[in-house]
């Protein structure tokens, strides 16, 4: 269960010197006795100075492995050491781009989520589209969208209320978003932000450094789809990857951070461990498809400041 907001707040208050401590090289390298799992999403270029900061820090103060390793050590029962996982979720070109000559150059592993059934369509996140075709709209013409489906007319409101739709109410009203905003065009900035890599370029990654794990065939939101749905969006996308990589999947990661009972039972049938986005780090006996794992923010200080509350 998430502890309170006026924990977390003490927590973060208790935390901020020993972070400050580690910011700033004081102290040593960690000995805490929990792994920790690491959430990134796209990294444009103008954030590229910025996240190589974090990961020389990283590097400095922890062991970082790959997320089979951290796995592996939790299903020992054991304590897992002071060890830090890497994930970069949506399969993001920018990924590629940006964040994978940094991981190369500093020799640190990591897994990429994908989702290859956008990959085949060279689509957005459905998310991320919604998002960018809201944002274009009047103001008015928002609030007249919303009211269609007594729905909230704030841009990112909005997609979070998609997010509870069932797959096909889902897929209606991004169609009429499309009719509302038909001449959209994605700007430079935009395409940088949210293109996917293709599958030439997930194939030139080292897979000796990068693993790919999936993260579903679309993005659903599974909890909110059918039973053979939910069999196609976390099985078929490990098929598509291992067919197009030509390199086993064996690691899910639960689109939005979302999941239940079924979408836990059916992931298990068809992979060795899956990470959500519950807070929390990774201590021996941890249940392999429900590993917790915590948003990076910007900024080193901010970083440690959450690595230690």
């Amino acid at each position: 269960m998430q502890p309170p907001d006026y924990m977390l707040t003490i927590n973060a208050l208790r935390a901020a010197p020993v972070a400050l401590a580690n910011w700033l090289g004081i102290s040593g390298r960690d000995d805490s006795p929990v792994g920790r799992i690491l959430l990134f999403h796209g990294t444009p270029q103008r954030e590229a100075a910025a996240l190589e900061r974090q990961l020389r820090w990283l590097k400095r103060r922890f062991s970082i492995v790959p997320l089979r390793s951290l796995v592996a050590a939790a299903g020992g029962g054991g304590a897992v050491g002071s060890k830090v996982a890497l994930t970069f979720d949506d399969g993001l070109r920018s990924n590629v781009a940006v964040a994978y000559p940094i991981l190369h150059r500093l020799a640190l592993p990591a897994t990429f989520f994908v989702c290859p059934g956008l990959v085949d369509r060279g689509a957005w996140l459905w998310t991320h589209e919604a998002r960018r075709r809201l944002a274009r709209l009047e103001a008015g013409a928002r609030r007249e969208l919303a009211a269609e489906w007594q729905a909230p007319a704030g841009v990112d409101a909005f997609v979070e209320w998609m997010k509870t739709l069932g797959l096909g109410a889902r897929r209606q009203v991004e169609a009429r978003l499309h009719e509302a905003a038909p001449d959209f065009a994605p700007t430079a900035a935009e395409r940088e932000e949210f293109d996917l890599a293709s599958w030439q370029e997930l194939r030139r990654l080292d897979p000796a450094l990068v693993t790919i794990g999936s993260h579903s065939l679309t993005h659903a939101i599974l909890p909110r789809v059918a039973p053979d749905e939910l069999e196609t969006e976390v099985r078929d996308s490990r098929r598509q990857l291992e067919r197009g990589l030509e390199r086993p999947v064996d690691l899910f990661a639960y689109p939005n951070g979302d999941h239940n009972a079924a979408t836990d039972a059916c992931v298990r049938k068809h992979y060795r461990a899956a990470v959500t986005t519950s807070l929390g780090w990774v201590r021996g006996g941890a249940a392999a498809h429900r590993l917790p794992r915590r948003v990076a923010p910007t900024g080193v200080l901010r970083l440690a400041r959450k690595i230690y509350a």
